[in-house]
């Protein structure tokens, strides 16, 4: 069994990494993704090379979103990239 200090770094991961940083957590987002795209361009690891790995390293992981107001102050939530088949965290503050 593994405790909560443990990780297994030998994995694969299922799907692609989106992180969606909304406004209130965006500083938050933008250096969750540069320490990201740091440790996975340094990570050296027996899958390197692995067509399962396509887009395993990037340039940045944050998805494209808008969140526009209507005049009555309501607003609705716009993914302006693809989200299929990845995995997505939702940073938000409330």
């Amino acid at each position: 069994m593994q405790t909560g200090y443990e990780r297994n770094l030998d994995s694969i991961p299922v799907g692609d990494l989106g992180i969606i940083a909304l406004k209130s957590c965006e500083e938050l987002g933008r250096k969750i993704d540069a320490h990201i795209v740091n440790w996975r361009s340094e990570r050296v690891h027996e899958h390197q090379g692995s067509p399962l790995l396509l887009g395993y390293d990037k340039s940045s992981y944050l998805v494209s979103t808008d969140v526009p107001r209507f005049g009555s102050g309501e607003a609705k939530g716009q993914v302006n990239d693809s989200v299929r088949g990845k995995d997505i965290y939702i940073l938000v503050r409330v």
